[in-house]
């Protein structure tokens, strides 16, 4: 069935009018603090930060909303970061587009993607199934968002590009009893794309609750994800000359490889966490009967629970021998299928500080223990193929804080069980501002990292229609060292890294191990500066590999936006044109095959090597915020070059339009 946002916005009316009536205004304001969002690759420095804290009691403004991650518990108050409500970069709503736009696509929001910059190469330990190229469009259990608000918060938005393209979000949160929240957040993307086959369809949903004692002693949060993806595969044009000389400009009359493959993914999940202080702590700063007692800290005890069931789904009613080389099962169509079902269970001691400044002790530990349990099934030819993992993972992190100015922090884990027996990483962070909390001259990380992880499952072990290979690989191994440098409007830094027995997929999609050791220095600079009505947004990346082929990356990457803010009405609105870059040097770009899901290594066609180029114009009045935006207008004189992937062109010039309102009440 196709979803329109006009489908989407009629079901989800019933929850947010259910929410309505079920009465409740009051918000749990006691430590909300505010605090900028950090991206993926930013480091969360929560005892070195530069930004001040600020109770919400003292102002009126009851339009105040922040959020929470799953990690709220870390410092004993809730970690949360301020909403961002802001005009700049409102006109980027792709995932692929909002920290920056370093990636392979396919050439359409919503499709499968290759991340260029490949650091730190480590992931969570554990069991790994290894496929991660839809992920951004996922919603995860550690990007959803727990909300604090003081009035019921609603916000709507909808996105138009070319081709029909159309994207609906809605975000709600309503406090139902004193510290009792009930939250969703809500998204569908349709994009036909101008191609043939190469429509996206997906839907992403998630539900929160979350709820804390008066005296926070007892807290829980909770959520419920279901993501659900449909993909079009067309495996590319056929003919990459039509494309290039511009021969047919109908785009839908461009032959393309596959006429009727499709992937699909479907995701549920439902995670919870508790946690108990075992010891009482003050109230408020005005509880001074209890302050001026001596207290013995018992420290902090967490659960969590999570179950997720995942099935990826990949079908072609007519396979080609001359596009996938081999036909295992059936000649006739394709109809491959894994199910991944997953649950965990976590035990985690902590002794955080309780501070309402957000300090770190002098000594702060977290201890625990994960236990996983994980069932994989699918078919070889006719037989049902059931396989099952449980392992355990004892974890620590240590938080050495001897002076305001210099913080040592220290994660490792160790896997014990399936598969995964004897896997381990370990992260150092030295981390120092130089000079006082105030005035100084920025802070200085220094980090190392050291980790031995059995590559994914998927590497090692694949049954479908096309591709079939059952190998054993040594683990992966990675020495890192890196320099981080932050400043208010700006951040710098280097990473030398060291990788042994890397796996990757060769020029025929099969898995391979480099066995010998090779290096990968990547080098960043990144500053967002305000120049009296303009601000200049920019994200510059170099990075080399050296001794081996088997990593191919461009060396340079470089992103570029320019705004100018210009307030109407007395400052009631506030109008902001701009313009927006994007390049990278050339390079071998992996190959996309749709039967894995996966890039692979390719010799044959060069991208990169074009500049892209965006016009914009962003609007904000009050509540509301609009944007219209043309896209990519430099091919009318630079060419058509400009290709997302090997064989897969990029969005061609076009205009795309964009608004969002919250509402308070």
């Amino acid at each position: 069935m196709r979803v329109t946002p006009a489908s989407v916005l009629l079901l989800s009316l019933p929850l947010f009018f259910l929410t309505k009536v079920m009465g409740g205004n009051v918000a749990d304001t006691a430590h909300i603090q505010k605090k900028s969002e950090n991206t993926a690759a930013s480091k969360d420095t929560t005892a070195i930060s530069h930004k001040k804290t600020f109770n919400p009691l003292k102002r009126k403004d009851s339009t105040v909303v922040s959020f929470f991650y799953n990690d709220f518990e870390k410092i004993g108050q809730l970690n949360t970061h301020s909403y961002d409500t802001t005009l700049t970069g409102f006109q980027n709503y792709d995932a692929l587009e909002k920290t920056d736009r370093f990636y392979n696509n396919l050439g359409n929001i919503g499709t499968n993607y290759n991340y260029l910059i490949p650091y730190p190469f480590t992931r969570p330990s554990g069991w790994d199934y290894g496929i991660h190229t839809f992920d951004q469009y996922l919603y995860l259990n550690d990007s959803v968002k727990y909300y604090k608000v003081f009035k019921t918060f609603t916000e709507v938005s909808y996105f138009q590009g070319a081709k029909k393209e159309n994207t609906f979000h809605a975000i709600f949160s309503r406090n139902l009893y004193k510290s009792l929240n009930l939250g969703f957040d809500f998204k569908v993307n349709n994009a036909p794309g101008a191609y043939l086959r190469q429509r996206t369809n997906d839907i992403n949903f998630a539900l929160t609750l979350q709820y804390f004692t008066k005296d926070k002693r007892y807290g829980f949060i909770s959520n419920f994800i279901f993501n659900r993806l449909q993909n079009y595969e067309n495996g590319g044009l056929l003919y990459d000359s039509i494309f290039e000389k511009n021969v047919e400009s109908n785009r839908q009359m461009i032959p393309v490889n596959l006429q009727s493959a499709v992937n699909r993914m479907k995701e549920t999940g439902f995670y919870t966490k508790h946690y108990f202080n075992l010891s009482k702590h003050a109230r408020d700063e005005k509880d001074t009967a209890f302050l001026n007692r001596s207290h013995f800290d018992l420290g902090r005890l967490t659960y969590s629970f999570y179950f997720n069931r995942q099935v990826q789904n990949y079908m072609d009613g007519y396979p080609d021998t001359s596009y996938y080389k081999n036909i295992y099962i059936d000649s006739t169509s394709t109809r491959d299928s894994i199910t991944i079902d997953r649950i965990v269970n976590e035990v985690t001691w902590s002794n955080p500080t309780f501070r309402k400044d957000r300090k770190l002790r002098l000594l702060q530990i977290e201890a625990g223990i994960k236990q996983q349990y994980i069932h994989l099934s699918y078919k070889d030819n006719d037989f049902a193929v059931h396989r099952y993992f449980n392992q355990y993972i004892p974890k620590f992190a240590l938080f050495f804080h001897p002076f305001s100015s210099l913080l040592l922090e220290t994660h490792g884990d160790y896997v014990l069980g399936d598969n995964n027996q004897g896997d381990f990483s370990l992260r150092v962070d030295l981390s120092s501002i130089l000079g006082k909390q105030d005035k100084n001259a920025g802070t200085i990380t220094l980090t190392g990292i050291y980790s031995y992880q059995q590559p994914g499952w998927y590497y090692s072990h694949f049954v479908s229609n096309n591709f079939k290979w059952d190998t054993t690989f040594n683990k992966q191994g990675l020495i890192s060292a890196g320099f981080d440098y932050r400043l208010k409007f700006l951040s710098a830094g280097f990473n030398f890294n060291r990788i042994t027995n890397f796996v990757y997929l060769d020029s025929t999609a099969h898995p391979k191990q480099f066995r010998n050791e090779f290096g990968y220095i990547y080098v960043y600079f990144n500053s967002d500066v305000d120049l009296w009505r303009f601000r200049i947004h920019s994200k510059l990346v170099y990075q080399t590999v050296q001794g081996t082929t088997v990593l191919r990356l461009p060396a340079f990457m470089g992103s570029l936006a320019v705004y100018y803010s210009q307030p109407l009405f007395k400052g009631a609105a506030l109008l902001q044109p701009g313009l927006g870059f994007y390049y990278n040097t050339s390079f071998y770009a992996d190959g996309y095959m749709p039967a894995l899901r996966s890039y692979y290594l390719q010799d044959q066609k060069e991208i990169g090597n074009y500049l892209y180029m965006d016009v914009f114009i962003n609007l904000k009045i009050q509540r509301a915020r609009f944007f219209v935006a043309y896209t990519n207008w430099g091919s009318f004189f630079e060419g058509r070059t400009y290709w997302a992937a090997p064989h897969y062109p990029n969005q061609d010039a076009s205009f795309k339009f964009g608004i969002s309102w919250r509402f308070h009440d």
